[in-house]
């Protein structure tokens, strides 16, 4: 009787690897079934612009790479002088859409300025972020030539 024990613990300590190893295989495979966000361009640069015409705003064009439908279930700015919108309906495989950011510079003091906006969405990397900068001046100088 000790001798089929010892048999079936060798036995189940042999064949474990392969399962484990067949099932990392189904969980690889399931990875590529995410949707992925690829934007256009991740960084918006106004220039320098004067506080006269402070408010800005911008639209970051992005394409579902991926092979499920991608939601962006929410959208944070780094301050409040900037606001987000996002697509509120799914982007399927393969679609474009966009994201308009506002920068609202009429209500804050000149400078130079990087915001964040950070991006969670249903992808395998949930996490993404999108960045707007400029430089606010009191007044433009136009140049002579």
């Amino acid at each position: 009787m000790r001798f089929y024990a010892k048999y079936a613990v060798a036995l189940l300590c042999f064949t474990m690897p392969c399962f484990l190893t067949v099932n990392a295989q189904n969980n690889k495979e399931s990875d590529d079934e995410y949707p992925e966000m690829t934007f256009v361009e991740k960084t918006h640069n106004f220039g320098i612009f004067d506080i006269e015409h402070g408010d800005k705003e911008c639209w970051f064009v992005f394409t579902n790479t991926g092979k499920k439908d991608l939601m962006i279930l929410s959208a944070q700015a780094s301050c409040g002088c900037t606001q987000p919108i996002i697509p509120k309906t799914p982007i399927p495989p393969g679609a474009s859409d966009s994201i308009k950011v506002t920068y609202k510079g009429s209500t804050r003091r000149p400078g130079v300025f990087k915001k964040t906006i950070s991006l969670k969405t249903n992808c395998k990397i949930d996490s993404d972020y999108i960045y707007i900068m400029g430089e606010m001046v009191e007044k433009v100088v136009q140049e002579r030539l």
